[in-house]
């Protein structure tokens, strides 16, 4: 059969627009099969987290991720700091309270603050601030290289800075969130401030995301 030249156009658009329909869907899904919705939040490589012991607020040596069958939310800070760990702790206690209503106890995640300020931030210290926002956030520290090790895995920034004449420094640091899947690797990355209903919805995506991987 002979095309004609209406008919010729006519075919090439509907693949033409086939092809940038298809094109579509693989960049809304993203590298690395990344759902859309969690598109900027879902690392297209989780990272991998090397086994650092640190100094948790009752005094053993503990693990960030201690379960296989935990997520774990991980914020870096310092309990001498004046406006963001004070924020994002109050924003993830709110997070915290809203699952605690509609996620399944077994499902709950672990909620870590990670001080980058040992010297100052010792383990009863530590645990009197963060049980200000939550029982159920767990305080932990380290010496410096431990401290380092973490940080730079899941991609953290510290930094101390110079003492003033009363002896306070302040500290800059990562303001994210970061999310530890059930295997120890950094999975994603949440920004604050985290609307508490949204965020619920997004941890069940990353757990379903999560799950899917694994087949």
């Amino acid at each position: 059969m002979r095309m004609t030249h209406g008919f010729g156009l006519a075919l090439f658009s509907l693949l033409f627009i086939g092809g940038v329909a298809i094109a579509g869907s693989f960049v809304l899904r993203g590298e690395g099969n990344v759902p859309s919705d969690l598109q900027g939040i879902a690392l297209s490589k989780p990272v991998p987290i090397d086994r650092r012991m640190f100094m948790s607020t009752n005094g053993e040596t503990v693990f960030p991720v201690p379960s296989r069958n935990k997520w774990t939310f991980l914020v870096v800070g310092y309990a001498h700091c004046p406006d963001v760990c004070p924020f994002i702790l109050g924003n993830l206690a709110e997070v915290e309270a809203h699952m605690m209503k509609s996620v399944a106890k077994a499902e709950l995640p672990r909620f870590v603050f990670l001080s980058v300020d040992p010297q100052r931030d010792t383990p009863d210290f530590l645990k009197d601030y963060v049980n200000h926002f939550s029982d159920r956030l767990v305080g932990m520290t380290g010496d410096p290289a431990t401290i380092d090790g973490l940080t730079q895995q899941i991609g953290a920034f510290y930094r101390l800075g110079e003492p003033d004449a009363e002896g306070f420094y302040p500290v800059d640091h990562s303001g994210e969130v970061f999310v530890i899947d059930p295997s120890g690797r950094l999975f994603a990355k949440f920004k604050p401030p985290m609307d508490a209903e949204a965020t619920v919805h997004r941890l069940l995506g990353l757990t379903a995301h999560f799950r899917a991987a694994q087949l």
